[in-house]
Parts: C-alpha cells; sequence; structure tokens
C-alpha cells in the first residue's frame, strides 16, 4: 500500500442528487419564485411526466410570387430559412432549458451566470425586424358582421372558415385555410389579388404554426389578419420582437411545476442552442450539408459546426448532465461576429444592430414580457457587469402573466398597455449605455466580481 495521504474520493455527480423541494437556498433572494414551485424541483425524479414539445409546422404551400410581399413585412428571410431546413425539434434539449428558465429576468441560470435569447438571436438567427410598430391593437371584434367582411375581402373566404366551435370564435381554423387555398395555388397568371389573398393566407398560417403557436390547436387567431392588410407597407411591425415576447411567455408558463406542455416559437430556442451552447450529443456520419447551421445557409456558408446536437434525440438525463457540467469557456458568447465583420448578414439586420441593447418591454397584444440585455452583456462582446434589478416590481410581473386572450373582447390592448406600448416603440430612446455604469463596476477585472456576485 502506498504511503503518505490517502486519496480524496471523486467529488459526487450533483446532477443525480436529489432536491428539496422546500429548499430555497440555492437562488438569490432577488428571484421571488420558491424552488418548490419552479419545474427544477422536479427535475431528479424519474417518474415525472415529460415536458411535451408542441412544435408544429406551416402546411401551405411556399411560392416565389409571395416574396415581394414576404420582403415588405420583413418576413422573407425566416421563410427562407424554415423552407430549406428542418423543423423538428429536440424535446429534451428543450426540457433542460425549460428548467434552467427564470421568470423574473427572462434569463436561463447556469453554473457560469446567466444567458438568454435576445433581440440580437432572434435578428440574425431568423432575420425578422426588430423595431417598428409593436404588434398589437385589439384582439376580439364582437361584429360577426365586421369578422365575416375582412374574412371575404382579405382571404377571399366564408365565414365556415371560423373557429366557431373551438377556443374562441375569433379563429381561424388552421385545416379549413389550407384546404382553401390548396385548391387556389399561385401560377405566373395569378392576379395581384390572389397573389396577395394567397400571401395573407401563407402568413396566417405560418403566425399560428411556428411564430406564434399557442394552446389553441388547429386555430389561428383572426386578430393577426388585419395586420396584414396592407402588404405594401415595407417593415411596418416588429415581428422579432413579437416572437421573442413570445417565446418568454410561454417559457415562464412551462418552468411551473404542473405544466406538461410549452407552446410557442420553440424552434428559435433549438437554433438558439444550437449556436451558443455545446451539447455533445452523437453526431452522424453525414456529408457538410448536415452540418451547416439550421438558421440560413444564404449567409453562413459551408462551415462544419461538428458540436451542434445533430443527430438522433438523446435522454433528458444526458442533456441535463452537460448543462450542468458547462464553464463560461466553452460557450459561444458572440457566435456571430465573424459574420457580422466579413458583411455576410442580410442588410435587415445589419440595420437594427443599434436595437440589440434595448432595454425594456416587448408587446404582442396582451402579452407583455421585458428584455434585459444587461444581464447578459458577454453575448454581446461586452464585458459582464453585475445588472440592475428589473425595473419593474414583483405585483406587476405577476399580473401580466395572468393577462389571457379570452374575456376581453373589443379591447385595444396598445391602449390598455399605453405606457408600454409607447415605449416599446420608441426602443432607440430606451437603448442600455456603458455611460450609465457607475465607476464602482468598472474597477478591477469584471469577470471575477461578476463570478462573485
Amino acid at each position: 500500500m502506498a504511503r503518505g495521504r490517502p486519496r480524496r474520493p471523486p467529488p459526487p455527480d450533483h446532477t443525480d442528487d436529489p432536491i428539496s423541494v422546500d429548499s430555497t437556498e440555492h437562488f438569490s433572494p432577488l428571484l421571488w419564485i420558491p424552488h418548490s414551485e419552479h419545474r427544477v424541483s422536479l427535475a431528479s425524479r424519474e417518474s415525472q411526466d415529460p415536458l411535451e414539445c408542441k412544435n408544429r409546422a406551416y402546411g401551405m404551400q411556399y411560392y416565389s410570387l409571395m416574396d415581394p410581399y414576404l420582403r415588405n413585412l420583413g418576413l422573407y428571410h425566416l421563410v427562407d430559412i424554415l423552407e430549406t431546413e428542418s423543423k423538428a425539434t429536440n424535446a429534451s434539449l428543450i426540457q433542460a432549458l425549460v428548467e434552467r428558465w427564470r421568470p423574473e429576468t427572462h434569463t436561463f441560470h447556469f453554473q457560469f451566470g446567466e444567458m438568454t435569447v435576445t433581440l440580437q438571436d432572434v435578428s440574425v438567427l431568423w432575420g425578422l425586424p426588430i423595431q417598428g410598430m409593436p404588434v398589437g391593437g385589439i384582439s376580439d371584434s364582437t361584429d360577426d358582421k365586421t369578422i365575416n367582411a375582412t374574412l371575404a375581402e382579405l382571404l377571399g373566404a366564408e365565414p365556415a372558415i371560423r373557429d366557431n366551435g373551438g377556443k374562441s370564435r375569433f379563429h381561424v381554423r388552421k385545416t379549413a385555410l389550407r384546404a382553401l387555398f390548396a385548391n387556389r395555388g399561385l401560377h405566373w397568371g395569378s392576379t395581384e389579388q390572389d397573389i396577395e389573398r394567397y400571401t395573407r393566407a401563407f402568413v396566417m398560417d405560418l403566425f399560428g404554426s411556428v411564430m406564434f403557436a399557442d394552446s389553441s390547436g388547429d386555430s389561428i387567431p383572426i386578430m393577426y389578419l388585419e395586420l396584414l392588410r396592407d402588404l405594401g407597407t415595407s417593415r411596418r411591425y416588429n415581428w422579432g420582437g413579437a416572437v421573442l415576447a413570445h417565446l418568454y411567455s410561454n417559457l415562464c408558463r412551462a418552468c411551473k411545476p404542473k405544466s406538461k406542455q410549452i407552446y410557442g416559437p420553440t424552434l428559435l430556442l433549438q437554433h438558439w442552442s444550437w449556436s451558443r451552447i455545446p451539447v455533445a450529443v452523437p453526431v452522424l456520419n453525414e456529408p457538410d450539408d448536415a452540418y451547416r447551421p439550421a438558421f440560413g445557409k444564404k449567409w453562413y456558408g459551408d462551415h462544419r459546426y461538428v458540436n451542434q446536437p445533430h443527430g438522433k434525440t438523446v435522454g433528458i438525463r444526458l442533456v441535463r448532465g452537460q448543462l450542468q457540467s458547462l464553464g463560461d469557456t466553452q460557450v459561444s458568447w458572440t457566435p456571430y461576429s465573424e459574420l457580422y465583420d466579413e458583411g455576410r448578414l442580410p442588410q435587415i439586420v445589419s440595420d437594427d444592430e443599434e436595437m440589440w441593447l434595448y432595454r425594456g418591454p416587448l408587446v404582442c397584444f396582451w402579452i407583455v414580457e421585458h428584455h434585459y440585455p444587461d444581464r447578459v452583456l458577454r453575448q454581446f462582446g461586452l464585458p459582464p457587469l453585475i445588472p440592475a434589478d428589473p425595473d419593474i416590481l414583483r405585483s406587476i410581473i405577476m399580473g401580466l402573466h395572468r393577462i389571457t386572450h379570452g374575456n376581453h373582447n373589443n379591447r385595444d390592448w396598445s391602449t390598455y398597455y399605453l405606457d408600454h406600448y409607447n415605449r416599446a416603440a420608441s426602443m432607440s430612446e430606451n437603448l442600455w449605455q456603458m455611460s450609465e455604469v457607475g465607476e464602482m463596476q468598472l474597477q478591477g477585472p469584471p469577470l471575477l466580481r461578476y463570478q462573485a456576485w
């Protein structure tokens, strides 16, 4: 037997340790949701029900005749991406990320600090505009004649397309919408009216399936149709901000222990994780095309991304363990810098660069969620600083999260949430500035100070 100090036993694997549901010492006092009221309290239970990831794909045929209108709307790049890439999501990856989401700060909490999906990610990954008019207005009109007239004018559809027997009579049935336009299609002899109506139907399907998917299943809220009335106006709405608000809102609901499903733009969350977090799962031996990023071949080129989770879906325990063991040097903090420096990003992304550091509310009708870029400054190539507390009271956040679509007939949300909408409409006046940081924050090594905090 060798002499000297006995060998120290290896440290335990904390990813498998049971976590007491009554424990609160794992989190900062800033986080007002108790440990037992968060989904992470169930993470060590083998018998827990998995979080079902409700991902849908739009079903209408794409035609290049729609491109001028899609460009005007600011949706062309997203459609181009979805037309050329897989739309499947990795449920284990999504659930593992949900377990690290905190609704107070809208960030994922890791061992090394915080990360989140930002306006920068929405802009670069999906090519959506992140400035313009906030997406909102009247959600449910009580006038059936007005609704039917709108359907007839903008879609050329009969009232039977409405979802009168489902969750809300203010929805269009997705299957009926697809069936109606499957028989029409587009060709070079189509009139401008035909192309406009088909484009509106196509975008409505895109809204209800990918960008703003909700628990209504086969239904798409009619409220979005009015936003598509004028297809000739270029980049009128802040679709990127609305999509991010939807993602934040769905993550805030899904992180509750009783949640069984997650809706919304989960595909965006997966694209974000592929670009920033190297989850080492089996990689298939496929041609180089299989390793191109899933968020836009047109401007990402032929780079191999061998650390991305291509291949078959793996179990939740493996993904949890790998997220738990991640260090800050393993994360890709600035994955888009090379693309930006070489001018390989679309013009719509470059035009909106200034808005990446907007700090304030993101809105989409009744959904209001806040964007805090100062909590994840390393994602913008800046030194980490101790962030300010959220500038909205806990009671207000809880009140916003209780608002749902139902029972708000004829409510104009842009008036109801006037202050939030006005701030979202003036993003350039609410940008986070390094000049606002106190001198104490800038003294000494910023990373060490942040880690101590």
